[in-house]
């Protein structure tokens, strides 16, 4: 179990790292129309688009993988790794090369008060969905836990964990809003502003560290 965590966790710690989601969040919960209601709607709709994900690297990638001789199981599950490396290897390349937008981090955000609770819903699938480099390494969590040799039990902690933990750019800013509505204005509106500042930086990194981490698994 341990070993499978510890496998796991810093996929899941990578997959968390999503900015606009929490910025999108964080603008939600300021609103002054229900944003508390309007922020679980949000952050139902990403854990929606996490628990898919889960259904796919769980049932698909692992029957792909188990649905091979033994012989080549292995490099079945090494080619999906390896493939899952290039991807985020590009993705680090297109937001390395994307056009850099200075105003985008000095300009003043308006709290978003628009929308319903369906609207809140509905945005925090497409946040989630349009977030590729958290898909990416969600599946690659997915898929080690879906071929690891542990109990079911153990399999579905560690699912548990890596949701938890990948979830928490929508989850931790609505906690906080709920617990301690007054500082956390303060602290999430600092880190967003963090966030946004060194967003290119952090995502390439990010997908640069678990590009190589894969492809070496992998190859």
């Amino acid at each position: 179990m341990g070993e499978l965590l510890a496998r796991v966790v810093p996929l899941a710690l990578g997959a968390a790292v999503s900015p606009a989601v929490l910025t999108v969040g964080v603008l939600i919960l300021s609103s002054p129309r229900r944003p508390v209601a309007r922020g679980v709607a949000f952050t139902v709709g990403t854990i929606t688009v996490l628990l898919g994900l889960t259904a796919l690297g769980l049932l698909v990638l692992d029957r792909f993988a188990t649905h091979h001789a033994n012989a080549t199981e292995r490099a079945v599950t090494d080619a999906v790794d390896v493939t899952l490396g290039i991807v985020l290897l590009a993705l680090a390349l297109r937001t390395a090369l994307r056009p850099h937008d200075p105003t985008a981090e000095h300009e003043p955000r308006q709290p978003r008060d628009h929308g319903g609770l369906a609207t809140a819903y509905v945005l925090g699938i497409v946040m989630m969905v349009t977030n590729l480099s958290t898909i990416v390494l969600y599946l690659a969590a997915m898929k080690t836990i879906g071929r690891a040799d542990v109990s079911d039990v153990d399999q579905v902690v560690a699912l548990v964990v890596v949701l938890l933990i990948t979830s928490l750019p929508a989850t931790l800013p609505l906690l906080l809003r709920v617990i301690v509505p007054e500082p956390s204005q303060r602290v999430l509106a600092k880190l967003d502003a963090a966030m946004t500042r060194h967003r290119r930086v952090i995502m390439v990194a990010v997908e640069v560290v678990f590009g190589v981490y894969l492809l070496v698994k992998g190859i």
